[in-house]
């Protein structure tokens, strides 16, 4: 479904990737961590061409779309990405948001993209939110709806950038849940996260990456239970310490330790 050559990519002298190779098949959930400033959303954002290459290529379902004369609306079309910020327009009600593009690009009538879009915000929990502005939401609800919105586009690949980092940790469950139904669901998807219990729930394959390579990749419970490469295991002992502070000060704030 997803191919990549030898994908250089630097921004001045910061060499953000450097030399990947990469592939993922049709309906497989690929989970990439590491550190911040290793590359991953550089990594999503290039797929999706938002970046140009400096060198390299990429295929989706082998077609190369780092050629020249690409349509790049097109592709798009194909491959959904969601961000850390929900990036809703504020002065759109749910719905709209997510009708806007496929009547804009597609010519789609607006009573058959709203049918559309009232399955998608169902299927996200969110039915009876359709006719509210973001601003009425809570963050794990525009985050949902920012994931209704990619799927409207029926794309054949999901791109997701640490969508839940930016959310309380209380909301951050529900959008996980949507993430594993889409899944389940036989979507291909590359899953840029800090959330580890789901690289090892829902992810096929996890990739570590550090300093714009990949250090290690395989199965979630080779990887992430018995890392080959030191700089993985050093990695995963700091982010495994951080969960563990982390839940010690929600147990704590809610006043059930003393």
């Amino acid at each position: 479904m997803v191919r990549l050559e030898d994908v250089r990519k630097s921004f001045g002298d910061n060499v953000v990737l450097n030399g990947i190779d990469l592939s993922v098949a049709p309906g497989e959930v690929l989970v990439v961590i590491g550190a911040s400033g290793s590359g991953k959303s550089t990594l999503l954002r290039c797929i999706n061409l938002l970046e140009p290459l400096d060198s390299g290529r990429i295929f989706i379902e082998g077609e190369e779309v780092t050629r020249k004369g690409v349509n790049v609306s097109a592709l798009r079309q194909r491959i959904g990405i969601v961000f850390q910020q929900f990036n809703l327009f504020p002065h759109l009600k749910a719905i709209d948001n997510l009708t806007l593009a496929t009547r804009r690009i597609r010519k789609a009538p607006r009573a058959q993209a709203e049918v559309r879009a009232h399955e998608l915000l169902a299927r996200v929990g969110l039915a009876e939110k359709a006719h509210q502005y973001p601003h009425q939401l809570s963050g794990g609800q525009q985050q949902r709806v920012a994931i209704a919105r990619a799927l409207m586009m029926e794309p054949h690949v999901m791109l997701f950038d640490e969508v839940t980092s930016a959310l309380d940790p209380e909301l951050v469950g529900e959008v996980l849940v949507v993430m594993r139904d889409l899944a389940r669901s036989g979507m291909t998807m590359l899953v840029v996260t800090h959330e580890m219990q789901f690289a090892r729930e829902v992810g096929d394959r996890v990739v570590f990456m550090d300093g714009g390579r990949i250090v290690e990749e395989g199965p979630p419970v080779e990887v992430l239970d018995n890392p080959r490469e030191e700089r993985t295991r050093r990695f995963l002992r700091r982010t495994l310490q951080l969960e563990h502070s982390l839940e010690e000060l929600t147990v704590t704030e809610e006043g059930v330790t003393e």
